[in-house]
């Protein structure tokens, strides 16, 4: 009997979801974990983060405080790479809706782009 592989499009969908509970269990490192070393994220700040060093000093102090929270109350994943996720984000501002889609290449993220409602 052969053992079964995930699908790239499962692989995909289970980074995404790990780094959402990464996120909620405020742990930086783990969260980190899920991004390529050379990642770019835009749609959360005014320029592109680019790479886990920025991540870190974007992500650190905000996951450090402990009071942001994330929950995707849906999400479709496209071809093997693609995760869009509509999600909801609670800071201590409030919460707000936004549109993720994420690349998923190797098992990590390599591209993220948020959109705010």
């Amino acid at each position: 009997m052969t053992e079964r592989t995930a699908p790239p499009s499962e692989t995909a969908h289970a980074v995404v979801t790990e780094q959402v509970a990464a996120f909620n269990a405020h742990d930086l490192e783990r969260f980190l974990a899920t991004y390529a070393q050379d990642t770019v994220v835009v749609g959360v700040t005014p320029e592109p983060i680019v790479g886990k060093d920025a991540l870190r000093a974007f992500y650190g102090p905000r996951l450090a405080t402990g009071d942001v929270h994330c929950t995707i109350d849906a999400s479709v994943t496209y071809g093997e790479r693609w995760v869009v996720a509509r999600e909801i984000v609670t800071t201590s501002n409030g919460s707000g809706e936004t549109i993720a889609t994420f690349e998923v290449l190797g098992g990590v993220i390599t591209r993220a782009s948020m959109l705010k409602a």
